[in-house]
């Protein structure tokens, strides 16, 4: 049994049409394009990893007084610079690798006094001073001490030298740390720098600083490795396309443009006499009923009644489809007479219809 097809508006059809051509080009480019992306690629992947950390520990020694017992003073206290002998510190550092490596650690501990972005001066407290060692860690410990007397009369001796008092002058104990890891797949350098920061100047201060450094790190090596998601996103363009070519094929198959609605020979005289006589023409229902107290006379023409329309001032009534007649009737009703003329095709395309007259069209009673 052959299925009737949907029939649309030749735009429309036209429209969707287009938007499924549209859709359609994109999916094939888009399948073009996943299909064309490498099936593996590269990929940076730890071959050595490690960590290592760098710390700053210290304790302040303090002068015999007559106020505190106590000889020395742990972190993080506040201390009175006239009490304070010496500061006893201590660097330490350890570093931890997943493979075997031979392993340089070199360090120096350098004390920086400094007034900050004005001028600065370094004191070493330990010299370079180089470790060394293979397997997987390496790690030193390694005590100093100093006294912040000597820095304060360091500061004292810039002041008068400038003619300028430091404002916020400091001490900045760093200690500079590197590590050269040499492993079979290349070379790894990394390096700590842990500090504490005194104030000077001051008769009472705290340590403050960044006394524990640490960091992890790895060496990277590229490798190729299957292209995540390409199976996934291959699966879902095809299929797209696939889904968007079956649609396109099935609506061609199962629409057709609508087929322009035949005017009859009738139709077209009606639409004819509408155009030229509207302003004056009136429409009414198939129930309409012409009042029987009135005469009837009947003209041959369309052009005959419009004449009557025009001498009597009087609409033209049209009617469709009425009571005693299935073709269109128009009518003129002067008075107690009515004029009426029985359409025809073949009358009305051959009879010339006649503009409106100028003459203003007026409703009267009888």
């Amino acid at each position: 049994m052959r299925q009737s097809k949907i029939e649309l508006h030749k735009n429309t059809r036209i429209i969707i049409l287009l938007v499924l051509c549209l859709l359609l080009a994109s999916s094939f480019f888009n399948l073009y394009r996943v299909y064309r992306e490498p099936s593996t690629v590269s990929k940076e992947v730890p071959v050595y990893s490690y960590q290592h950390q760098g710390k700053l520990d210290y304790q302040v020694q303090i002068k015999p007084n007559s106020v505190f017992t106590e000889k020395i003073m742990g972190p993080g206290e506040s201390y009175y610079t006239n009490l304070v002998e010496t500061i006893d510190a201590h660097c330490s550092y350890s570093y931890t690798a997943d493979q075997p490596a031979k392993l340089t650690a070199s360090y120096m501990v350098v004390a920086v006094v400094k007034e900050p972005e004005v001028w600065a001066k370094e004191f070493p407290l330990v010299p370079k001073t180089v470790v060394e060692g293979e397997g997987k860690e390496i790690s030193f410990s390694r005590p100093f001490s100093f006294d912040l007397e000597k820095y304060e009369e360091f500061v004292s001796t810039v002041n008068r030298e400038l003619g300028v008092y430091a404002k916020n002058p400091q001490v900045a104990i760093e200690a500079r740390i590197n590590v050269v890891a040499e492993t079979a797949d290349g070379q790894v350098r990394d390096e700590l720098s842990p500090s504490m920061v005194i104030p000077l100047g001051m008769s009472e201060f705290k340590i403050d600083g960044t006394m524990v450094s640490q960091e992890k790190g790895a060496l990277k090596n590229t490798v190729l490795v299957p292209n995540p998601g390409l199976r996934g996103k291959k699966a879902i363009s095809t299929l797209l396309a696939g889904v968007l070519m079956l649609l396109s094929v099935l609506f061609l198959l199962r629409t057709e443009s609508k087929r322009p609605v035949s005017v009859s020979e009738m139709d077209r005289a009606i639409n004819k006499l509408w155009k030229q006589n509207g302003d004056r023409m009136v429409r009414v229902g198939k129930d309409f009923i012409m009042p029987a107290q009135l005469i009837p006379i009947s003209l041959p023409s369309i052009e005959d009644l419009i004449k009557v329309a025009d001498e009597a001032c009087k609409p033209i009534i049209y009617q469709e489809i009425g009571p005693d007649h299935d073709v269109p009737a128009c009518y003129v009703i002067d008075g107690l007479t009515v004029y009426q003329h029985m359409l025809q095709a073949p009358q009305l395309d051959d009879e010339v219809i006649s503009a409106p007259s100028s003459s203003q069209i007026e409703f009267s009673e009888s």
